[in-house]
């Protein structure tokens, strides 16, 4: 019984894939912007649409007790995306805490 169990189980695993895809390109390639140039984030930008997943944003930001100095958080829109769900849902998460501590003011 368990022989057969294990023989189907093995019969139905899927076939193993490849690590690597064949063709790498700006369109399905994984991307750390953080270890990127300017340049090159210009470069890899240019092949891809404002709405692709991988098309990377840079934000500007003043570095706190500087006038002069700005911090660069450059992100695929992908990881912009999901930084916005994480905080939208730890938002609500403290929000529902807070709301279900609260006593009625009548």
């Amino acid at each position: 019984m368990l022989a057969t169990f294990v023989t189907l189980l093995l019969a139905s695993a899927p076939a193993p894939v490849a690590a690597f895809p064949a063709e790498v390109n700006a369109e399905t390639a994984v991307v750390d912007p953080k270890k990127m140039t300017q340049a090159q984030i210009r470069a890899h930008n240019a092949k891809l649409a404002r709405t692709h997943p991988n098309y990377i944003r840079c934000v500007r930001s003043a570095e706190i007790g500087s006038l002069v100095t700005r911090n660069y958080s450059c992100r695929t829109v992908a990881q912009w995306h999901a930084a916005d769900l994480a905080g939208n849902d730890e938002m609500r998460r403290v929000a529902d805490a807070m709301s279900s501590k609260a006593m009625p003011t009548n």
